[in-house]
């Protein structure tokens, strides 16, 4: 009787070489590491890059494939590495808009780490020469998968200022690598972390990839054609699907440039002001007086129950909806698309794992600042805490990486008596974060002379002095439109219906920020059921990049921005534009869908909340207690105001 061959689980332990019992291994800021500056970062590019190639190269059926454990997020929605039906047949394992968020990814993260160091040990070493395998081997053993800090800018050849951009490694299609067959010859290859390319240039949808769709009123299908993409792409022209897709969409087009750009593109706050608004909202996660509990800092999640006290309005705010507007700004919005905006097929893009991987580390910053209070800042609730024999706050370390701002076996952690000091220790790593991420000195805005009209600052001069700390709060619903993704555009400036601008809106000059709602289509194939989580509550989002940059020096020459000039400012000039994703736009007044038209949110029942909160900031502390008051009227009448100010 012949019986079948039942394939072992896969356990995701973490890379065990390199950890000593005082030491781990460092996951590094990729451009740090990238191009190498010393032996040891040579052979890890090196071998980075082999290893991607090899696990890109491998068969899409394969357990241990690029494409199998990126479509563990997402589409193809099949089980991973269990024998088991499909509980949900059109939803990946990933959890977004839940407390769980930052804590699956990590092992996510471990896994696609573990494979590749896997792959450099048993696939790329044994091809060099016998007497070069040992530096290799030494180079694995410390290797750790970098991270794409976004939220600290670089210095870029040719550029004046430092800039925000994506890494080094992922700009050319084509990168220059150790030939391992002698182990010096330096030749050129396909960039793996340019693009994903299927094997054998197949098209995604041979192996469970659908196209992205959603239904009109009358059933008509809009679909967004992943399935005969051969590769990924980052800012592509959108399509819709037909037969005559171009070969930009199904070769995969990368417009890094765009990107860039993207990150940058905030002309309201003006020119050279540092850590505006990217890295100032990082800093403001970390700061305790501002989100005071790991509920707050998780999740976009928002409940409603009676007993449930969301938190001062600062509480919006959190990391997953910083996370949000990376995935859209790094695959594409407005007449763009690109895989990384879309979570049922963005861990097929490269440059998503590094994105995830600086995701753990804010969450491992997170628990190194709480590490003198976890009961506090852990869970908010003992409640909230599911009952399991395991460990539930835990450190990097233990699964063999730290980073390098989270290193507590360093000599300056130690009291007199040579045992670690804790309170050293989480001092250090705040002033680490404070030193990468605090907005610093700034003014005011350069533009906003031209953007707010003399007659509501009530003064001649040409800029009102910022002393207030301005947020906007959205609350919305991610499956208002069939859970197609969505952007909110905040514009702020000489009072006008809707801004006209034929370039990207982010540009405008008026343009102050926007919310990415980063969910899944309902309807994904035509076979899809409606999913369960189509009545989800709304979500809180946070500060949208939507304030004033806090705090601005007062000037004796001007005269304060008082509550009551921001309340005109804002009734007046503060206006916002929703957009599907993949530039398909649908009316919800009339179920009508075009390309180049807004979405109406409907004045009865709207699925979006927005609200105007301020106080009093203080220069460089946005952790100041003063306590946020909301801007009577400044929604008022507008579609989608706060819910008492919309009549």
């Amino acid at each position: 009787m012949n019986l079948p061959i039942i394939s072992p689980v896969y356990p995701v332990t973490g890379i065990k070489a390199g950890v000593t019992d005082a030491t781990v291994p460092l996951r590094l800021e990729v451009d740090t590491w990238y191009p190498g500056q010393t032996a040891e970062h040579l052979f890890q590019n090196n071998l980075f890059i082999w290893a991607l190639r090899f696990l890109q190269e491998r068969d899409p059926d394969h357990k241990l494939s690029f494409f199998q454990i990126a479509g563990i997020h997402g589409m193809p929605y099949q089980p991973w590495d269990e024998d088991t039906d499909a509980i949900t047949a059109n939803e990946g394992y990933c959890t977004h808009d839940s407390l769980l968020f930052p804590s699956w990814h990590r092992p996510y993260m471990l896994l696609y780490e573990q494979v590749l160091y896997e792959i450099m040990i048993k696939q790329v070493i044994p091809q060099l020469p016998a007497d070069k395998q040992q530096e290799w081997k030494d180079a694995a053993a410390t290797w750790r998968l970098p991270y794409w800090d976004w939220a600290q800018k670089k210095t870029r050849e040719g550029q004046d200022q430092p800039l925000y951009d994506v890494p080094l490694i992922t700009k050319q299609p084509r990168i220059g690598v150790i030939d391992l067959k002698d182990g010096v010859t330096v030749f050129y290859i396909d960039n793996p972390m340019y693009k994903f390319t299927m094997p054998d240039n197949e098209r995604m949808g041979c192996f469970g990839i659908n196209d992205i769709q959603d239904t009109d009123s009358k059933n008509n299908i809009m679909t967004i054609p992943f399935s005969k993409a051969q590769a990924t792409s980052r800012w592509a022209t959108y399509e819709p699907e037909s037969d005559t897709v171009s070969t930009q969409w199904t070769e995969g087009t990368v417009r890094n440039s765009l990107i860039t750009s993207t990150l940058n593109a905030h002309p309201w706050y003006g020119k050279n002001i540092d850590n505006v608004p990217l890295a100032e909202m990082v800093y403001r996660l970390y700061v305790h007086d501002y989100i005071s509990s790991y509920t707050q800092f998780a999740t976009t999640k928002f409940r409603t129950s009676p007993d449930y006290d969301p938190g001062s309005p600062a509480a919006y705010l959190n990391l997953e909806y910083v996370h949000n507007n990376i995935h859209n700004w790094t695959g594409g919005f407005d007449k763009y698309i690109g895989h990384m905006a879309e979570p049922a097929v963005a861990a097929y893009d490269p440059i998503f794992w590094m994105h995830h991987a600086n995701v753990d580390r804010q969450f491992a910053l997170w628990q190194g600042i709480s590490l003198l209070d976890p009961a506090k800042n852990w869970f908010q609730s003992p409640d909230e805490q599911l009952q399991d024999d395991g460990n539930w706050y835990i450190a990097t370390g233990d699964l063999g990486y730290a980073y390098p701002e989270l290193q507590p076996w360093l000599d300056k952690y130690k009291d007199a008596h040579g045992n670690f000091d804790a309170t050293l220790y989480v001092a250090d790593v705040k002033a680490q974060i404070k030193a990468l991420y605090s907005p610093g000195e700034l003014g005011a805005p350069t533009e906003i002379s031209s953007s707010i009209p003399r007659s509501l600052s009530g003064t001649t001069v040409a800029q009102p002095n910022f002393n207030k700390d301005i947020i906007i709060n959205v609350t919305y619903n991610r499956f208002a439109l069939n859970g197609i993704p969505y952007t909110l555009y905040f514009f702020l400036g000489t009072p006008f219906p809707s801004p006209s601008h034929s370039d990207p809106l982010q540009t405008h000059p008026q343009h102050i920020g926007f919310v990415y709602t980063f969910s899944n289509p309902i309807y994904r194939n035509r076979a899809a059921p409606v999913a369960a989580t189509a009545a989800a509550k709304p979500s809180p989002i946070p500060n949208p990049a939507l304030k004033s940059p806090s705090p601005a020096r007062s000037s004796p020459a001007t005269p304060p921005f008082t509550t009551a000039i921001c309340r005109r400012v804002f009734m007046r000039c503060l206006v916002w534009r929703l957009i599907l994703s993949g530039s398909i736009w649908r009316s919800i007044c009339t179920g009508r869908f075009a390309l180049g038209n807004d979405i109406d949110i409907p004045v009865e029942n709207p699925f979006v909340e927005v609200a105007v909160y301020h106080r009093n900031a203080k220069f460089d502390d946005v952790g100041n207690t003063a306590q946020y008051q909301r801007v009577e009227r400044a929604t008022r009448s507008k579609p989608g105001g706060w819910r008492s100010e919309t009549a």
